[in-house]
Formats: C-alpha cells, sequence, structure tokens
C-alpha cells in the first residue's frame, strides 16, 4: 500500500461551525442593516443588525475553536465541532449565550456591553416570535450606538475593523460611528455640567449657594469615603471598587470595575518565599460621585469623562500553588 492509503482524513468541521462561514453571513446582514438604515427602515435596521451581531459573536467564538459555539450537551455537536461526523444536525448555542462567553475572550468587552447584546438579541425574539411590535418600541438612537461599539470591540478582538466588515468602500459606518460618539461625548460632558452647577448651587438653607468652606470640607470628607459602603448607588456588580476625583464636583467619587487580567507581577522582591505577588488589573465600569449625584454607566463613558483608565490593578500576595507529581515516587 501507498502512504496515501494509510494516511487518515482531515477532519472536516461543517461549514455552519467554521468562523469564516459566519463571519460571511454576518457580513450580508450587516450590510443589510446599513441600507436599511440609510433608506429609513428602522426594523430592518434593528433585525439585521441583530442577526449581524449575533454571527460576528459565533465567528469571534469560532475562531478559537467551533466548540465554542455548540450547544455543550449535545455530544454529537461536540463531536462534529471537532471534525468526527455524527450524521446529525449541529445544534448551536442562542445568542444570548454566545454573548456571555465574549466576556472572556473579547477585551474590553464588559457587563453592559453584554447587557446590550442580549436585549438586542430579546428584541428580535420578540419582534420574530410574538405579536409584540418589539422594535418600534425601540428606535435606533436608543440603540445603535450600543450595537456599532460593541460590534468593534468584536471586530477589534479578531484583528479586523469596520472596513473588513462592510467593505472598504462603505464609509457611512465609520461616519455613524463617529457621529454617535460625538454625540455620546456631548451627553457626558452635559451630565457633568448639569452636576457640577447643581453641587454649586446648592441651598441647605434656600438662602445662599455653597460657600467656598463648605465646598471644601465636602471634598476633605469625600477622601475618607469607602468605597463599598454604598453599594447601592451600582447597577451591576463590581468586583473592585476605588476612588477616583469627580469632574462635576472635584470630590472623591466611586469607581466599579470588573477584572481585566490576573498575572504575576514583575517585580517579586517582596514577596516571602513559598508566596508570590499577583497582579490583577481592572476595567472602569462605573462611577457615581454621592457628593454631586454624578453616575456615569459603562466604560465608554467612564473613559470619556477622564476619570479613569484600564491601568487601575491591585497587587496581591498569595501563597505558589504547586502542580502535584505524579509518578516520581
Amino acid at each position: 500500500m501507498t502512504a496515501s492509503h494509510h494516511a487518515k482524513k482531515a477532519p472536516q468541521i461543517p461549514a455552519a461551525l467554521l468562523p469564516e462561514s459566519l463571519l460571511e453571513k454576518s457580513k450580508r446582514h450587516a450590510k443589510r442593516a446599513l441600507a436599511a438604515k440609510q433608506s429609513g427602515d428602522d426594523d430592518d435596521y434593528q433585525l439585521h443588525a441583530a442577526l449581524a451581531l449575533e454571527l460576528l459573536a459565533k465567528s469571534a467564538l469560532a475562531r478559537i475553536h467551533p466548540s465554542l459555539v455548540v450547544k455543550a450537551e449535545n455530544l454529537n455537536s461536540l463531536l462534529e465541532a471537532s471534525g468526527i461526523s455524527t450524521g446529525t444536525t449541529v445544534r448551536t448555542i442562542d445568542a444570548g449565550e454566545a454573548y456571555a462567553r465574549l466576556r472572556h475572550t473579547v477585551p474590553s468587552y464588559t457587563t453592559p456591553d453584554l447587557d446590550a447584546c442580549r436585549k438586542l438579541a430579546e428584541r428580535r425574539n420578540a419582534e420574530l416570535h410574538s405579536g409584540e411590535a418589539a422594535f418600534a418600541a425601540f428606535p435606533p438612537d436608543l440603540w445603535e450606538g450600543e450595537f456599532w461599539h460593541a460590534a468593534e470591540l468584536i471586530l477589534k478582538s479578531m484583528s479586523l475593523t469596520l472596513d473588513d466588515w462592510l467593505g472598504a468602500d462603505a464609509k457611512t459606518p465609520k461616519a455613524l460611528l463617529q457621529a454617535l460618539r460625538k454625540a455620546k461625548r456631548a451627553a457626558v460632558k452635559q451630565r457633568i455640567e448639569r452636576a457640577r452647577t447643581a453641587f454649586l448651587e446648592f441651598k441647605p438653607d434656600d438662602k445662599k449657594k455653597r460657600t467656598t468652606k463648605q465646598i471644601k470640607q465636602i471634598r476633605e470628607d469625600s477622601k475618607k469615603l469607602d468605597p463599598y459602603a454604598r453599594r447601592d448607588l451600582f447597577e451591576y456588580l463590581a468586583l473592585e471598587k476605588w476612588l477616583d476625583t469627580c469632574p462635576a464636583c472635584e470630590a472623591q467619587g466611586i469607581v466599579g470595575g470588573e477584572k481585566a487580567y490576573e498575572e504575576p507581577a514583575e517585580d517579586q522582591s517582596d514577596a516571602e518565599p513559598g508566596y508570590e505577588i499577583v497582579e490583577t488589573g481592572y476595567y472602569p465600569l462605573e462611577f457615581h460621585c454621592p457628593s454631586c449625584e454624578l453616575a456615569l454607566i459603562g466604560n465608554e463613558e467612564v473613559l470619556m469623562a477622564g476619570i479613569a483608565d484600564d491601568s487601575h490593578y491591585v497587587l496581591e500576595e498569595r501563597e505558589i500553588q504547586y502542580e502535584p507529581d505524579y509518578g516520581n515516587d
């Protein structure tokens, strides 16, 4: 027999699970979404945007491994994802589960992004599978900024751009994204100005504004604030909280963050024998100022306000966990 007779047949992964196939299908719906926006068809815009985003999420997961887009409890689907033919139809995860998995694979994709993506998928399901006019009740200005932001994050994790997704000649998405960011920055700036005005003009005795002395005392007292004492202010569960200067009143407000990474610190000189210093970094997720009631939700809003960056980290000394020895006795 020739060597070719002994060669194993290369695994054949179904096209439905290939990242390239999912991406191409996502591109078609993204272009349809854009065309619908340009023609003023808001319902089709949201429908195709929802489909495009789900397929893009699954393509990003399938790039890591096709098994990430199939239902784990379906053993045949897992076999198919590994290139082993079972003759059965592949069952893939729903949009909500795909978006949840992105939390672990897409940098800067935080809980508000997950929440926005899930709600878009829920409205699509309600629109298609019920008598509810889910899209009509949710016009573009309430969702498209979050949609384009999430899409850009996912594309970036795949080393792709909007040009790659929509075609280099599609100038509208970039202009749209710039306009949406500009509008969001303006909204954040306006919120800060309103909080600043309300703080400075607050009249505790209904007769006069806060005095310079009162303002100075509030700012000084805020430095003693316990970041974990005001959990009631936060919409999302923040694993880490820290203080930062409020851009409205200049008192100390609370930033809540989600874990971005965890790794051994470069400098281990202060670690005790048998221990290591671990550095954990956090994305800023929310900001709340108890002094002027300024609230900023989502990583993008917090960064736009200039409050925090992605460099917040915590150092912790932990006992080194050694792997057990096997078969060495």
